[in-house]
């Protein structure tokens, strides 16, 4: 579980985030939804202990991310918006360097091998990075971010840049992660949302405007335009 109890973030005078608060259970897939410039993607790093918050705490199954971050992070699999990757290397040798990071050198074959699989590159994973299209290089960060297998995901617009046969698998792989993970998801596509949300978040102007369930809400486009006027 994710507490994020009244995490405030400035930079000078710029107040980005103001007192936000929620909590996120395992087995839930909530979507993150805001304008931009509303504060998502930096709950996110915050979240995931990439920066720290001004004010406020963020706790996952009870511990403050700033007090044992190292232990924290290896349970948390993040995929940013803008999917950093080393973009001179090989696929898999990309993949084998993430999995050594976290996994025993036994495990990380096996492992490496089965994400090709679940993200769909079997036909991309000796090109080099950089030579891969925009949704193939999102696939392999979001490999990136499954390789050892955490139980919180945080995933920044994943689907960007997918087609819309890359896109339907990987709501399918997402909605089946969802069964048994924490699932926080970032998008601007309302379709992907209604698709697959248990939960809406709305953030706006670094304030949380909406927290519900999605079986309470009609339309997702109705929702935006609601709180994000």
């Amino acid at each position: 579980m994710i507490e994020v109890c009244n995490i405030s973030k400035s930079y000078g005078s710029h107040e980005v985030l103001r007192d936000v608060s929620f909590t996120l259970n395992k087995g839930e897939i909530t979507a993150f939804l805001g304008p931009n410039g509303a504060g998502k993607s930096t709950t996110m790093n915050i979240i995931t202990g990439v920066i720290s918050a001004t004010k406020g705490q963020v706790s996952i199954n009870g511990e403050d991310i700033q007090e044992n971050p190292r232990k924290i992070k290896q349970g948390i699999g993040y995929l940013p918006e803008y999917n950093p990757l080393y973009e001179d290397m090989y696929v898999k040798e990309y993949l084998e360097y993430a999995a050594h990071i976290y996994l025993p050198k036994t495990e990380v074959k096996q492992r490496v091998d089965e994400m090709i699989q679940v993200v769909s590159i079997e036909s991309e994973y000796r090109k080099k990075i950089h030579s891969l299209s925009n949704g193939n290089k999102q696939r392999v960060g979001l490999a990136q971010a499954l390789i050892h297998n955490p139980d919180i995901l945080i995933l920044d617009e994943p689907s960007n840049g997918l087609d819309p046969n890359q896109q339907a698998n990987m709501m399918e792989l997402i909605v089946e992660l969802g069964k048994s993970k924490v699932v926080l998801y970032s998008s601007h596509r309302f379709d992907d949302v209604s698709n697959i949300a248990s939960r809406y978040l709305v953030l706006n102007k670094g304030s949380l405007v909406f927290d519900g369930k999605a079986s309470d809400v009609v339309s997702v486009k109705d929702l935006f335009n609601t709180y994000c006027k």
